[in-house]
């Protein structure tokens, strides 16, 4: 009866310990199932956005490409290359009588921030003179523009949300080699460009209100 006994015990110890023996192998082959399959996804995961993160920018003042807009010069300060194309941000510096013609933004919001001197400025219906240290906000799809008619060369910063009006400047306006320059004139090439290539950056080009003032 005791060597039935004890038989018995041993047999038991045996199958609990291959029971556990067995849990364990299980949930090691279940590890590394798990590290084949998700290992890959995440360090790839990771690596993507590793690749795409935005990193910090410091442009010193007069460097950086730089572009003759209608009138204007426009010095890209950030572009969506450089964003993750979260905005565009560009300086302008808008001499007297420069600004572009009226337009509608069909994909992009636009911000104004007056650095120096005024412009006046369309947004939709109403017109306004906007000074040093104001800000204008144009929300897409609204018409607007800007124009100094002033004596007083003026500079603003302007913010594009998001990215991707850059390539338009790009493409369009020619390259600023010289900023202390005079701006080049407005030919017949440049404003055939300008609505050329328009269409493919949402942007509509709109008739002066008043051909007169405009």
């Amino acid at each position: 009866m005791r060597l039935s006994t004890r038989l018995v015990t041993n047999i038991s110890l045996v199958l609990l310990f291959a029971f556990v023996i067995a849990g364990c192998s299980k949930k090691e082959q279940e590890k590394k199932v798990g590290a084949s399959s998700e290992a890959p996804l995440s360090a790839g995961y990771e690596k993507a956005i590793a690749a795409h993160a935005s990193k910090p920018i410091f442009r010193p003042a007069g460097t950086g490409p730089a572009v003759w807009g209608p009138g204007d010069l426009y010095a890209l300060l950030a572009t969506g290359k450089e964003t993750n194309n979260a905005f565009f941000q560009f300086e302008a510096i808008v001499p007297p009588g420069g600004g572009p013609p009226p337009h509608i933004h069909s994909r992009e919001d636009e911000s104004f921030y007056i650095v120096r001197g005024s412009l006046e400025m369309s947004l939709g219906d109403s017109t306004v003179q906007a000074k040093a240290g104001d800000f204008v906000f144009i929300p897409r799809g609204t018409a607007h523009h800007f124009k100094n008619v002033g004596k007083d060369t003026a500079v603003q910063l302007v913010t594009f949300v998001p990215a991707g009006m850059e390539n338009y400047f790009i493409e369009v306006f020619p390259v600023a080699s010289d900023r202390s320059a005079a701006p080049p004139p407005v030919t017949e090439d440049l404003i055939r460009k300008l609505h050329e290539h328009a269409p493919k950056y949402g942007l509509e080009f709109l008739p002066p209100k008043d051909s007169g003032k405009n």
